[in-house]
């Protein structure tokens, strides 16, 4: 698998303030509808926990630049290949793949053609909400658990075409949770929406079994890799497991290179 082979040759962790609900709207959408970001209730971020958790806002610094480049990449793979959901996973924790998965959503709703949900499925250890200092009142295991509509737990951070659905409370039967019935239905209804993409933030695969599980429900997998971090025998391991999966890229963190703080290398599924 060239994806792989070329990242074994390249490699060798109290709430913020800010992320309070300053508009409540009303969601009229109906159950399996489209929902459209632009109608969530909208939220106001705290720049200063934005960038103490290094999250891209301006478009003109290095990182957004290169975050564009991934952005047209993985579009491009996506629609090539009729692909609307997307798992951003790693092979251990410390790789930056919460980050790469945030940065990403936020570069992709920028383009104008496209609509992003991003959702935090880490369940046993969620960090979205840590790393935008927002912390709604309901997330996704709500959601699963029938306790409020999927209307209520999504909101738009003030970022046009952009969607969130989070969840700040650990779940310790995250895998059955992610195969359920409810999770089935919950999928199929976000990718509902003219050119929806849905990032999923996974947790990383050798520390459980929840991306694999949830692997059927989702089109293609980001794999991140941190230099420095990511072991070759982790990498040697997620190999095989991930072998018949859709890899539509790998993001190398922490690059040593000078062009770009990731690199990022094709999968073998054009």
């Amino acid at each position: 698998m060239a994806t792989i082979d070329k990242g074994l040759a390249r490699v060798r962790g109290s709430r913020p303030p800010g992320g309070e609900i300053t508009e409540i709207a009303e969601i009229t959408a109906r159950a399996g509808s489209p929902i459209a970001p632009e109608s969530l209730p909208r939220i106001k971020l705290n720049p200063r926990t934005l960038h103490n958790h290094r999250v891209l806002l301006d478009e003109d610094v290095p990182a957004s630049s290169a975050y564009k480049m991934l952005r047209t990449r993985v579009l491009q793979r996506m629609r090539r290949n009729g692909w609307t959901t997307l798992a951003v996973t790693g092979t251990c924790p410390g790789e930056g793949k919460t980050l790469t998965a945030i940065n990403l959503s936020i570069s992709m709703a920028r383009d104008l053609s496209t609509s992003v949900i991003l959702v935090d499925l880490d369940l046993r250890k969620p960090s979205i909400s840590r790393y935008l200092g927002v912390y709604p009142r309901h997330g996704i295991g709500d959601v699963l658990q029938g306790a409020v509509e999927l209307e209520r737990a999504l909101f738009n951070p003030g970022i046009e075409r952009l969607g969130l659905l989070l969840n700040e409370r650990p779940f310790s039967n995250s895998s059955e949770l992610l195969t359920s019935p409810q999770m089935h239905l919950l999928v199929n209804q976000l990718r509902q929406g003219e050119g929806r993409i849905v990032v999923f933030d996974l947790p990383p695969l050798l520390a459980t079994d929840d991306m694999l599980a949830f692997s059927p429900l989702v089109d293609a997998i980001l794999l991140v890799l941190a230099q420095g971090t990511t072991k070759q025998s982790d990498l040697t391991a997620v190999k095989e497991l991930i072998q018949d999966l859709n890899i539509v890229g790998t993001v190398l963190n922490r690059s040593s290179e000078n062009v770009a703080p990731y690199y990022y290398y094709y999968g073998p599924n054009a």
